[in-house]
């Protein structure tokens, strides 16, 4: 308790390792969100088709796009997310835990 109470006066902020590792969780499951939430509904449905092993020139068709819109969605997905690959946007959207 004194230790605490050290601490606290330090300006530190005693916690269990318990709530420690909740709060890392947490914090990485509201980081993820926000990846979600900084794409538009467009960007998330291409990622989504590649996700599916969609080539670009099928993702334009299927949105009814040019390949160099598709191209461009995906630069901005990469910015986004900060990720140099679609499997890096993938992992980070719908894979990581």
């Amino acid at each position: 308790m004194i230790n605490s109470i050290q601490e606290v006066y330090s300006g530190g902020s005693p916690m269990s390792p318990m709530i420690a590792r909740k709060l890392l969780v947490h914090q990485h499951e509201k980081t993820k969100q926000d990846f979600v939430t900084n794409l538009s509904e467009r960007e998330l449905l291409i990622l989504n088709h590649l996700a599916k092993g969609m080539s670009y020139k099928m993702v334009a068709a299927e949105c009814i796009i040019s390949i160099d819109t598709v191209r461009t969605y995906i630069k901005r997905i990469y910015e986004k997310l900060q990720v140099h690959s679609i499997t890096e946007a993938v992992n980070k959207v719908y894979l990581q835990k």
